[in-house]
C-alpha cells in the first residue's frame, strides 16, 4: 500500500464510515466495515480529525510536522483498517483540495441528513462486500475475508424453533382461491376493517402459504433446507411467525407461535396480547380493530452462521418484505384486507412475546381484517382517493 501512497497525485481522506467506541477499557478508532480496529490515540485523532476533505500526503505531512515517509506508513496503517480512503487524482492547489470534492458529494449527502446518522453508517457499511468466488481490488479485511469463510455444517443453528411447549392448535391445509392476476389487481392496504372475524381456514393458509415449509431440499455434506414460497438468501429462512389472534373463528384469542415445519400453532402460555393494537403499533390507530397481526422476528443466529458481513442485516429486511407481500398477496386472494408495517414498538413486542431482541428481534409486522364495503378507503377519517387506472392496471383487469 506504500506504493499506492507514493505518487504525487494520490488524495486520502477519512472514510465515511469511521466510528469511535469504547471497547473494553479503552477507546477505539475502527471502521463500521470490520470487526477490528486501531486505539484512539492522540496522533490517530489528530490525523483523522484533519482528513474530513481530500488531502495530499504531502498537505498531511506538513501539518503533523512529520517527514513524508512516516506519515506514509502511518497512512497505510489506516488505510489497511479501511480508516481512510485515497484517489488517484490530479494535482490540485490547497483551495480546490480543501473545497472540490465536498461540493461534489454535498448532494449526494444532503439527501440523508433528515435521517439518524446510523441509516448511512450502515449503507456505507455494508456496501462492496466480497462474496464467495468473486474477486475484490486490494487486499480482504478481517470482515469481508469472514464473509465468504464457511461455518462448519455441524454448527448450523437449526432451522426450526424448540417446542414453546404451549397446547397446540393443528391448522387445515391452505386452500388459495383465485389466480394471481386477480390478487395483484385486488392488493391495497387497509387501515379498517368490517366487523367479524376471520376464518380460521384463512389464517391457516395465510400462515401455510407464507410462512410454511412447502418442501425439505437435502445436499450432501450440508443440514436440510427449507423452502418456501418467498426466497431467503441461503435458505437461512430466519424470520419467525408470531400471531395476535384478536378475532379468529374457531380460535381462543391470544398470542401463538407459527411452527412452519408442522403448520401448526403453538399458544404462549402465560402471554397475552396488550390492551390496545396501539401498544404494538405506535399511532396506527387504523388497525385498531385487525383480527388478526402477525409479527416477524428474525432468529440471527441462522444468517450470521453463514453470513459473516453486517450486509446480511440488509438481506434480512428485505426477506421481511418478500414475506410481507405474499402474505398481503394471499389475504387478496381470499377477499381479505391486508397491512404491513414497520411502525413498530419494538421492544414492547419483544417484551410481550418473551423474546430477546439481541439474538431474535422483531422487524416486521403484517395483519388482516375483513374489508369494509365501498370503494377503497385507506384511512376512516379521510374520503376515498380517486383512482385512476393506468393501462397496465387495465391489462391486470382483463380475464
Amino acid at each position: 500500500m506504500t506504493a499506492d501512497l507514493g505518487g504525487l497525485r494520490t488524495l486520502v481522506r477519512r472514510a465515511p464510515h469511521v466510528l469511535s467506541l469504547w471497547r473494553g477499557s479503552g477507546r477505539v478508532v475502527q471502521s463500521a466495515r470490520r470487526t477490528d480496529g486501531t486505539p484512539a490515540t492522540d496522533l490517530v485523532l489528530e490525523v483523522l480529525d484533519g482528513l474530513g476533505d481530500w488531502r495530499s500526503v504531502d498537505q498531511v505531512a506538513r501539518v503533523l510536522d512529520t517527514p513524508r515517509p512516516a506519515v506514509e506508513v502511518l497512512l497505510t496503517g489506516l488505510l489497511a483498517l479501511d480508516l481512510i480512503e485515497i484517489s488517484a487524482s490530479a494535482p490540485a492547489t490547497d483551495d480546490q483540495s480543501r473545497h472540490a470534492p465536498a461540493l461534489a458529494v454535498r448532494a449526494g449527502e444532503d439527501a440523508w441528513r433528515v435521517w439518524s446518522p446510523v441509516a448511512r453508517l450502515f449503507h456505507l457499511a455494508t456496501r462492496d462486500v466480497t462474496f464467495a468466488g468473486a474477486a475484490r481490488p486490494g487486499p480482504a479485511t478481517a470482515d469481508t475475508a469472514a464473509a465468504v469463510t464457511p461455518a462448519p455444517v455441524a454448527s448450523a443453528p437449526s432451522p426450526t424453533l424448540p417446542d414453546p411447549g404451549g397446547a397446540e392448535v393443528a391448522l387445515p391445509a391452505p386452500v388459495l382461491p383465485g389466480t394471481l392476476r386477480e390478487a395483484l389487481r385486488l392488493r391495497r392496504t387497509h387501515r379498517q376493517f368490517a366487523p367479524g372475524g376471520v376464518p380460521l381456514q384463512d389464517l391457516a393458509t395465510l400462515l401455510g402459504v407464507t410462512f410454511g415449509v412447502q418442501a425439505w431440499a437435502r445436499i450432501r455434506d450440508h443440514a436440510p433446507l427449507p423452502l418456501k414460497t418467498s426466497p431467503s438468501g441461503g435458505a437461512r429462512h430466519s424470520l419467525e411467525a408470531y400471531v395476535w389472534a384478536r378475532q379468529v373463528d374457531d380460535l381462543a384469542p391470544g398470542l401463538y407461535h407459527y411452527r412452519p415445519d408442522r403448520h401448526v400453532l403453538s399458544r404462549l402460555d402465560g402471554r397475552h396480547g396488550p390492551d390496545a393494537v396501539t401498544a404494538w403499533l405506535p399511532s396506527q390507530d387504523g388497525y385498531q380493530n385487525a383480527p388478526v397481526i402477525v409479527a416477524m422476528a428474525s432468529v440471527l443466529a441462522r444468517v450470521s452462521w453463514r453470513y459473516r458481513s453486517a450486509r446480511a442485516y440488509r438481506v434480512i429486511l428485505i426477506e421481511a418484505g418478500h414475506l410481507a407481500q405474499t402474505f398481503c398477496l394471499c389475504a387478496a386472494a381470499l377477499d381479505l384486507a391486508p397491512f404491513c408495517t414497520a411502525a413498530l414498538a419494538d421492544s414492547v413486542i419483544e417484551q410481550g412475546l418473551g423474546l430477546d431482541g439481541h439474538a431474535q428481534p422483531v422487524c416486521y409486522v403484517v395483519g388482516a381484517g375483513r374489508p369494509m364495503g365501498g370503494p377503497w378507503r385507506p384511512h376512516a377519517d379521510r374520503d376515498a382517493p380517486s383512482v385512476e387506472t393506468t393501462l397496465l392496471g387495465e391489462a391486470l383487469s382483463r380475464e
